[in-house]
């Protein structure tokens, strides 16, 4: 594939779909174009380019984007966001729809792949309400692959599939069939498949219909304006109130204020609250919303640069004191991955705090003293105090995962190191280290794409720039390391 031919794809399938492929997915791009050239007796990628934009092409069109929009889910997927919906989010649905006497519940699953998602909820709302009788439960679930669509409606599975679903949940709705995994009847009724453009395609709903819309790891392929403009379209469908989960790598910062961030347990979701706007945050406890914290806006703008400006203060005081920077040293198991890519990872730094003149920034600079000195279960403990105040402090729940990489314990960490990029998708350096923690437990494609949200992020910054947490040096050469990782990775996952 040449260069011209690979813009023209990428442009096309942008313009069609809103996908965003960068230069290292070109490898990937040529693949799929290759896998799909014998199929239609083309002997050029250039003819082929030409049949898709053509009138005729329209059913090659459905196949290329097949092909190039490689499902990956599974049941019960991020479990933070399960208990929320199981624990929260369902039940307070159904006492409102009680309440109103319309027993009614809508939910948008938005590029719900294979089907392993809307399954879920529909799981989730038999475990809540048990008895159906009277109620109108519709799950609505597309997607833009017709291939995905299909093997949805079969609705059998391999024992991948649920590796997080539990004994009992896998005994309840599933019925196993030559060694596969079969949804049971009870289930399936409550899910509809349809496929749809979430970017080209009106939102299959009337205004302020829907309930709950569920859209994980589905925008992190738009730009950002496609984004806008999809939040746009959910906000319209969505009741006052309704609820809107994205992926754990995704966020609205900087994209729309019309939606208020609350915090539920381990896990961020948003709400539509017009009556709320400028958007505040909040925090749901499991017996009832908490007040509002803070401000959202002003939040987003600490949270993005807090840690920065501590960190530089922190270095031009050790510097001044005669001091070097401390190394913080991310433990990473070699028996997990590649010898040429552990040699090429940057340890991140934290300079250690003056004893004579401590920043007063609240909650980090205690957590970052105790980082430096390498007291990590001690940095932990301050961590977990200063989020008890301030639970949508972005910096301490990205260094309360620093200190649980360097424990080894890679499994905790996931959860503050996405609880740090939602609420900051422009903490670069919190999209790197839960790129490679994620990598380390075998996460290849979510690697990739946090890898890729790392590059994205630090290279918005300029080019010559020095980073304490690289100990000065260049941020360049770790954008270029995120962009090459996200590359190999994303091939990984695929293959």
């Amino acid at each position: 594939m040449t260069v011209d031919e690979f813009e023209r794809l990428r442009q096309y399938l942008h313009d069609a779909a809103g996908l965003v492929f960068d230069a290292s997915r070109r490898d990937s791009l040529a693949y799929a174009v290759g896998e799909r050239l014998p199929q239609t007796q083309c002997e050029t990628v250039g003819a082929y380019l030409d049949l898709v934009a053509s009138p005729a092409g329209a059913a090659e069109r459905q196949s290329l984007l097949d092909e190039v929009t490689i499902p990956e889910t599974y049941f019960f997927r991020n479990p933070p966001q399960i208990r929320a919906l199981r624990n929260h989010v369902l039940p307070a649905l159904v006492k409102q729809a009680t309440a109103s006497g319309s027993k009614r519940i809508v939910v948008w699953s938005a590029g719900c792949s294979t089907g392993d998602e809307p399954y879920t909820i529909a799981m989730l709302l038999r475990e809540v309400l048990p008895v159906m009788d009277g109620w109108d439960v519709r799950i609505i679930a597309t997607d833009l692959s017709q291939r995905a669509l299909a093997a949805a409606k079969r609705g059998r599975y391999g024992r991948r599939s649920l590796q997080l679903a539990e004994a009992e949940r896998v005994n309840r709705f599933f019925e196993e069939s030559d060694g596969d995994y079969v949804v049971k009847e009870e289930v399936r009724r409550l899910v509809e498949f349809r496929h749809h453009n979430l970017v080209t395609d009106p939102a299959p709903f009337l205004p302020g219909e829907v309930d709950l819309v569920l859209c994980r790891n589905v925008t992190i392929y738009f730009d950002r304006e496609t984004t806008r403009e999809l939040m746009g379209r959910f906000h319209r469908v969505l009741v006052d109130t309704g609820y809107l989960f994205l992926g754990h790598a995704e966020t609205l910062w900087r994209v729309t204020d019309a939606f208020r961030l609350v915090s539920i347990g381990d896990s961020f979701v948003y709400q539509r609250d017009d009556s709320a706007l400028p958007t505040k945050p909040s925090v749901i406890t499991s017996s009832a919303h908490a007040s509002a914290i803070s401000d959202a806006a002003a939040d987003r703008k600490q949270t993005r640069d807090k840690l920065h400006g501590v960190l530089g203060a922190l270095g031009k005081l050790s510097r001044r004191h005669g001091e070097e920077p401390a190394t913080v040293e991310v433990v990473v198991p070699t028996a997990r991955t590649s010898t040429d890519r552990l040699a090429a990872l940057p340890r991140l730094v934290a300079p250690p705090l003056a004893d004579s003149a401590q920043p007063t920034v609240p909650g980090a600079a205690p957590v970052l003293g105790a980082m430096g000195q390498g007291q990590y279960r001690e940095a932990i403990r301050l961590a977990d105090a200063a989020l008890v105040a301030e639970p949508l402090n972005g910096q301490v729940h990205y260094l309360r995962g620093m200190a649980l990489t360097n424990l080894g314990r890679d499994r905790d960490a996931l959860v503050s190191l996405r609880k740090a990029v939602y609420l900051d998708s422009q903490a670069g350096f919190a999209h790197f280290l839960l790129a490679s923690t994620l990598e380390r437990i075998g996460e290849s494609r979510a690697a990739a794409r946090s890898y890729l949200a790392a590059a994205q992020a630090l290279g918005s910054r300029p080019a010559d720039a020095q980073a304490e947490e690289l100990g000065g040096r260049n941020i360049f050469e770790l954008v270029q390391l995120c962009r090459r990782l996200a590359g190999e990775l994303a091939d990984k996952g695929a293959s």
